[in-house]
């Protein structure tokens, strides 16, 4: 598994004005090694069957993260999963405003 562990340099969103908040959200909260934790607990509870993966040899992409929506309660980013140099499907994460995970997607096309 090849997560990786450099530094997000990018956030994609709809409204550039954002930005400095989201920004300033992942670091706060350090949502990077949140994605990385929580991923990695996934597929530790999991097997490649129960995923709907050929294996666990997968990849997020924790340096480009999506912002998917932001509520006054809750804000959600997504990863891009990787097999190989495969776009498979996307993990999200939905996170409370003080930072807690209240809900997590794994997607696979």
């Amino acid at each position: 598994m090849n997560i990786g562990s450099r530094e997000i340099t990018s956030v994609t969103l709809n409204k550039p004005a954002l930005i400095d908040t989201m920004n300033g959200f992942i670091k706060n909260f350090h949502i990077a090694n949140t994605f990385i934790s929580a991923f990695n607990a996934l597929l530790d509870k999991n097997t490649p069957e129960d995923l709907d993966i050929p294996d666990k040899n997968i990849s997020i992409d924790i340096q480009n993260l999506v912002l998917v929506s932001q509520t006054a309660d809750t804000i959600s980013f997504k990863s891009l999963i990787y097999w190989g140099s495969d776009e498979i499907g996307y993990y999200q994460l939905v996170f409370t405003l003080n930072g807690q995970i209240i809900d997590e997607y794994f997607v696979i096309y």
